[in-house]
């Protein structure tokens, strides 16, 4: 009996030490920044290996915050003060219409302008100025104080 909780114990502490190692070695990084809309505050990011869990991508946005409004002013609210960012997955690049159902950008003038959807999460703020988090089929409100509420379906 208690080799097999040596055993299991191993096999939890491989996996974790496997789970950092991959998190290191597969950083989560922005590719590229598209506008969308005539007022600008759209805006579409796309990064390559994102974060897997809820966490890790709101996590993610939180340290990237300030670097995407200082070089890209994202977020770009509208003159009532809205905003819409949303994040995709850039996976195998850019690639051409083709057949596919895919998300294209019109700001790109060359065939490949166009990437499979794998959408991450979107942001933008609600309309009592908090920021909200839809990720999956869950969303989450950032409060005042910074504290994560999970919506309920």
């Amino acid at each position: 009996m208690k080799k097999h909780l040596v055993i299991a114990i191993l096999i939890l502490i491989s996996a974790g030490a496997g789970w950092i190692g991959y998190q290191y070695s597969y950083p989560t990084t922005l590719v590229a920044i598209h506008k969308v809309g005539k007022v600008d505050h759209m805006s579409i990011v796309l990064i390559s290996n994102p974060p897997l869990t809820d966490a890790g991508k709101i996590t993610w946005w939180q340290k990237n915050e300030a670097f995407l409004k200082n070089k890209y002013n994202i977020p770009s609210p509208n003159a009532e003060g809205r905003f819409y960012i949303s994040i995709w997955d850039f996976a195998e690049g850019y690639k051409e219409v083709e057949k596919y159902d895919r998300l294209c950008f019109d700001d790109m003038k060359k065939k490949e302008n166009c990437i499979d959807k794998n959408w991450v999460m979107t942001i933008e703020d609600n309309r009592k100025g908090r920021l909200q988090y839809k990720i999956g089929e869950g969303s989450y409100i950032e409060e005042a104080n910074g504290k994560l509420i999970k919506q309920k379906d």
